[in-house]
C-alpha cells in the first residue's frame, strides 16, 4: 500500500507521521490478526475458548477506541493509510459475533465502522456481479 500510494496518493493518505502509522498497522498484522484468527475459527483451536480470543483481540480494539475518542479516523480527522489497512480486519472481527461487537464498550470503534462500511468508496468496490461461466465450463456443469 505503502508503494502504491506513493506513486499516486490523490487523497494524501500519507500525510501522517509513517512510522507510527506503519507500527499499527504492523500489530493488527502481526498480533491481532494472529488472535482474529483464532477467535474466527475457535473451534479450529480448542486449546482455548472464543471468548479467550475474543478478549486478546481486545486489547488492540481498546488501542483503536482510545484514538478514535480524538478524532473521527485513526490519526486526524481523514482518511489515512491505517484506517484503510486496518478495516478490513475491524470488519471481520465485528462479523464474528455481531450481536456482542454492537454492545461492546467500543462506540468509536463501532462510528468508525459504520462510516467506513457505509462510504461511497467501500461501496463502489464491494459491487455483487453475476457469477461468469464461459461456455466451456457449462459443459463441465451441466444444468
Amino acid at each position: 500500500m505503502v508503494w502504491a500510494l506513493s506513486q499516486n496518493d490523490p487523497d494524501h493518505w500519507l500525510t501522517e507521521d509513517i512510522h507510527t502509522v506503519l507500527a499499527l498497522i504492523d500489530e493488527n498484522d502481526f498480533e491481532f490478526k494472529s488472535w482474529l484468527d483464532k477467535y474466527k475459527y475457535a473451534d479450529r483451536f480448542p486449546e482455548n475458548t472464543e471468548e479467550f480470543y475474543r478478549q486478546q483481540c481486545e486489547d488492540f480494539l481498546v488501542k483503536l477506541e482510545q484514538r478514535l475518542k480524538q478524532h473521527t479516523y485513526l490519526f486526524s480527522n481523514s482518511l489515512s493509510l491505517a484506517d484503510m489497512a486496518i478495516f478490513p480486519f475491524i470488519r471481520q472481527f465485528s462479523g464474528v459475533n455481531k450481536n456482542w461487537f454492537e454492545q461492546a464498550p467500543y462506540p468509536h470503534l463501532q462510528d468508525w465502522l459504520k462510516n467506513l462500511v457505509n462510504s461511497q468508496l467501500f461501496i463502489s468496490i464491494m459491487q455483487k456481479y453475476p457469477t461468469w461461466l464461459s461456455t466451456q465450463q457449462s459443459h463441465i456443469f451441466p444444468e
